[in-house]
């Protein structure tokens, strides 16, 4: 009885073997009867090993690397894994967070590779405000009225004829942006007729908002400079729809002094960041220079 079980078991080892080999002999195969024990046994060690080796977080990159006739079934595989992952992790992202995060991806969608300060401002936080309540002036609310105000940031800025700088407040609502001189609005922007907003690509926070001069309600172009001139633009193209709108200039920036003239911004390099008028009658902004230590 004994010898009998002995023998049945090295028959049955022999049979395994046997199905074995031939099913790696016919892998590249379709699915059949001479392959499908073999294929099956890939299949399971594969999904074994993975399961024991699944990226932790949505950083880690690393995949088993999967057998040939499973390879489709791995990426499909990897890319619902990492949506579950991503899945998880925005649900315990709280909303403070997932603004901010908005708002890198705006302002990396812009900036990135195009403009000199854009990677100082990756590791910084945008702030709902730069202006305490306390800052803007109450007449100014009141004249707002139901339009509360999202953001508000200290500019500088310069007429069209003359270049005379101006200490301003930008305040920004959902359908306009005013210029805001102590208890007086002096400029309205509404959104609908912003026609582009233009910055350099230098190391400076000069933004020109280009408004049209033929609405004599809108007074033309906004010639600023902003020491968050990241954190303005993103905030504004995205309160306005208008993230396509933002051009970053290599050289000069052209705007509106009226309908017939137009002004320049020139741009060159120096120590230190420098905003006056130039000879030829043009804006001259001196950027400082980028240490690439």
């Amino acid at each position: 009885m004994k010898a009998r079980r002995r023998a049945k078991r090295r028959h049955e080892a022999a049979q395994l073997i046997r199905r074995f080999i031939k099913g790696f002999i016919y892998r590249h195969e379709e699915y059949c009867a001479e392959n499908d024990y073999f294929v099956d046994h890939v299949r399971y060690s594969f999904l074994k090993n993975l399961r024991k080796n699944l990226p932790k977080n949505v950083l880690d990159k690393n995949w088993p690397t999967p057998p040939t006739l499973l390879v489709e079934a791995s990426e499909h595989l990897q890319r619902l894994h990492m949506r579950n992952m991503v899945i998880k992790y925005c649900r315990r992202v709280q909303p403070e967070w997932k603004k901010q995060m908005m708002q890198k991806v705006v302002a990396s969608e812009i900036f990135k590779d195009q403009k000199d300060s854009y990677p100082y401002s990756v590791g910084r936080l945008f702030l709902d405000s730069r202006l305490e309540r306390e800052q803007i002036s109450l007449k100014v609310l009141q004249t707002l009225g139901s339009e509360k105000v999202q953001y508000g940031v200290s500019v500088i800025k310069y007429d069209r004829r003359g270049f005379k700088p101006r200490p301003r407040q930008l305040l920004l609502t959902n359908t306009f942006a005013v210029l805001v001189d102590r208890t007086k609005i002096k400029q309205r922007m509404d959104y609908a007729a912003l026609r582009g907003i233009s910055v350099s690509s230098h190391c400076d926070g000069m933004v020109v908002l280009h408004m049209p001069c033929e609405d004599n309600k809108q007074k033309g172009d906004a010639v600023l400079h902003c020491s968050h001139v990241i954190e303005l633009v993103t905030k504004l193209t995205m309160m306005a729809s208008k993230t396509n709108y933002v051009n970053i200039s290599l050289g000069s920036i052209r705007f509106a002094v009226s309908r017939t003239k137009e002004g320049i911004i020139d741009f060159i390099r120096g120590s230190e960041l420098k905003v006056a008028k130039g000879k030829r009658g043009h804006l001259l902004v001196t950027t400082p220079q980028i240490s690439t230590t």
